[in-house]
């Protein structure tokens, strides 16, 4: 028999260079302009992860409803030279021709369909979208004039790309942060290989796979070292501060029609675990499982010199009261923290309500 050749060895996907993706107008057309693509689906999962971040820009999007309007009518064309077929062929064969004209307003139909991917993106996959129009016209035309990329064609007119390339280079350069371009389009791939802080990526799939792939021993060596840092924990108590006031609190002790409202981060008591989810040269972005403590305003109804008439079956002199109530609660945080000097920069509660249900003075 003869001999069979090795297996072979599975490599694991290099882990992204930056959580932060940028995914061109051609890869949203490939995708079919689709919410419920599978690629897309597992996109909005990685972003719900904390995994990826979505940028998207307002050039981008009105080239998606451009093209979704294009396509929309292209198949009403297609449709209407279909049905003058149709109409020849009832009247020659009426028992087994289909019956009844199909039409559609192309118009209404490119405008939902626009505005529900618009959503999907801005508010389910919660993209940051730039203004790449607001870029001076001057730094873009001057790029055009010195033939660099992505006009380095003799016929070269990529203005939108070119908008939207300066845009998230400012955006990086700001941030001190990298950003994955996905792109099949060789024009914008040679305008992102000319730019220093972007990655040029052809496969949304492969994005997929890299941001599931582990960060490794340097995202965890980084983790460790922010955590151990003086200024950590000290630092991460002030950012928590004004994002504690914007969780929701939902009362569940024992005080009568009671409400919570007003938090208050009093202390962070532990931290359970963390993540890495991200890392630059500049900073390390942690999802965090921490118990906390909170102290929450909660107004409720004071029966205590109330008067109930059996006869009516009603309390009187009900009172409207508050008072304070401390707890300790379990939170998900994400914050992104300084790799030099610890402090956590940026800090968001991932945990939207919470349940209050400690000791009060009544």
């Amino acid at each position: 028999m003869a001999q069979q050749s090795p297996t072979k060895q599975h490599r694991p996907p290099e882990p992204l260079v930056s959580r932060h993706i940028f995914l061109d107008t051609q890869v949203y057309c490939a995708l079919g302009h689709n919410p419920f693509n599978p690629a897309m689906t597992l996109l909005k999962e990685q972003i719900i992860s904390h995994r990826v971040v979505l940028h998207t820009t307002d050039i981008t999007l009105p080239e998606v409803k451009r093209q979704l309007r294009e396509g929309v009518l292209k198949r009403q064309r297609e449709l209407r030279d279909i049905e003058k077929d149709l109409t020849r062929w009832r009247k020659r064969a009426p028992n087994a021709a289909p019956t009844g004209a199909i039409d559609f307003d192309a118009e209404a139909l490119s405008t939902e369909l626009f505005q529900k991917f618009e959503w999907f993106l801005r508010h389910e996959c919660n993209a940051e979208v730039h203004s790449a129009l607001a870029i001076a016209p001057a730094t873009v035309f001057g790029t055009y004039f010195d033939r660099k990329l992505p006009f380095d064609g003799e016929a070269s007119k990529e203005f939108p790309d070119g908008f939207v390339v300066e845009a998230l280079r400012q955006w990086c350069r700001a941030k001190g942060d990298q950003m994955h371009v996905v792109t099949q389009d060789k024009a914008m791939t040679r305008a992102v290989s000319g730019v220093e802080r972007l990655i040029a990526l052809s496969d949304i799939n492969e994005v997929l796979a890299r941001a599931a792939a582990d960060l490794g021993a340097d995202g965890a060596a980084a983790a460790i070292a922010v955590l151990k840092n003086p200024a950590f924990d000290s630092s991460l108590e002030a950012a928590l501060r004004p994002q504690m006031k914007e969780v929701g609190y939902d009362y569940v002790g024992d005080l009568v029609e009671g409400e919570a409202y007003e938090g208050e981060l009093l202390s962070i008591e532990e931290i359970h675990d963390w993540s890495v989810v991200g890392l630059s040269d500049r900073c390390v972005t942690l999802i965090l499982d921490a118990n906390v403590r909170v102290r929450v305003e909660v107004g409720f109804e004071d029966y205590d010199h109330a008067i109930y008439d059996r006869e009516d079956d009603r309390w009187f002199g009900v009172e409207n009261a508050s008072t304070e109530v401390d707890d300790e609660i379990d939170v998900e945080i994400l914050v992104d923290v300084d790799r030099r000097t610890g402090i956590v920069r940026k800090a968001k509660v991932l945990t939207q309500e919470v349940r209050i249900s400690g000791p009060s003075d009544w």
